[in-house]
């Protein structure tokens, strides 16, 4: 079995986890980054350099990639390309490539906040407030409804890029832009909280559940986490994955406030903090292989001992210029 993660990064954790867990059926990970400095792609058992996922030629060196490696499954680790791959999941999947990536409307409602937010209202979850009319805003602030400081966000993004906490009106005014590409919601300042779910690939259902409190963030991922056990935020979670329909791995944001839990976003993919989960023994990975070979899980949601701390620390390798090469059709 020989699995291709795309947009590998900087996710080298991950890489050794596919590493080693393949390596157990004599399979191989293939990681595939435009950057031929990211470094996970140095830590797969073989990697290539492929062009930018708005190049519109990118699908067809993926194609190009799953006959030359013989793959049988496709992740992404980036949310922009989850889009991409959800719309060739048919055509992939009759060339037996299975793509691990929730369907299109699921993807588009994570990856859109605004969207998100409504999903969540129709639903009855908890949800953070989100604003996309600067009207609507004003008004919210008139009201007291809405009292700075205030955060907007790009509708659409990923790993923090483009967030700005906003004081004043003024400030809003000068940074908005009335074309519905930015939201605005309000300061949380409940602690931050990290869930990892596994939604199995055959039976449909949540059969893993890791939470932690954040301690500390750097460039939109968990750097320390510290993992809790609550039951409240497990049957939360699994109302919310039963009424949207991810499949594979899912990374859920949260706030604790005086409330309980609200939900803030869901990226249906691997997280950044995911490595905690599966050091305190909630092998996702693993799970995912089993689900390729036919095998449906079973439950292990909050199996794990609550305390364990993680942190991210960093490290260096050095690159030789043979290393720097691109995939040719």
């Amino acid at each position: 079995m020989n699995i291709l993660l795309c947009s590998a990064g900087r996710r080298v954790k991950l890489v050794r986890y596919f590493k080693e867990e393949l390596g157990k059926i004599g399979g191989k990970i293939i990681a595939i980054d435009c950057d031929p400095s990211a470094p996970a792609l140095h830590f797969a058992d073989c990697f290539e350099v492929v062009p930018r996922i708005t190049d519109p030629t990118y699908l067809e060196q993926i194609k190009y990639l799953c006959k030359k490696y013989e793959i049988n499954a496709i992740l992404s680790l980036i949310d922009p390309e989850l889009s991409l791959l959800a719309e060739a999941k048919d055509a992939l999947e009759k060339e037996q490539i299975k793509i691990i990536v929730s369907n299109k409307d699921v993807v588009e409602i994570c990856f859109d906040k605004y969207r998100t937010y409504k999903f969540l209202l129709q639903h009855q979850l908890p949800a953070i407030p989100t604003y996309l009319n600067l009207n609507e805003i004003e008004a919210a602030i008139y009201n007291n409804i809405l009292q700075f400081p205030l955060i907007l966000k790009p509708r659409m993004g990923s790993a923090s890029i483009g967030i700005a906490i906003i004081h004043s009106m003024a400030e809003l005014q000068v940074l908005w832009k009335d074309d519905g590409s930015l939201i605005v919601q309000p300061f949380m300042e409940g602690l931050e909280y990290g869930v990892d779910c596994y939604v199995d690939l055959i039976n449909f259902q949540p059969v893993n559940i890791f939470s932690k409190k954040k301690i500390r963030m750097r460039a939109g991922e968990t750097d320390k986490s510290v993992a809790i056990s609550d039951d409240s935020l497990f049957l939360l979670i699994d109302k919310l994955v039963k009424v949207l329909g991810p499949i594979g791995p899912i990374d859920i944001d949260c706030f604790k406030t005086k409330k309980g839990f609200v939900i803030s976003e869901i990226n249906p993919r691997f997280g950044g903090g995911y490595p905690h989960a599966h050091e305190a023994g909630q092998n996702f990975v693993r799970n995912l292989i089993r689900n390729l070979e036919g095998i449906s899980n079973e439950t292990e949601i909050g199996n794990y001992l609550e305390g364990s701390i993680m942190i991210k620390f960093d490290d260096v390798m050095l690159l030789n210029s043979h290393s720097f090469k691109k995939v040719k059709v």
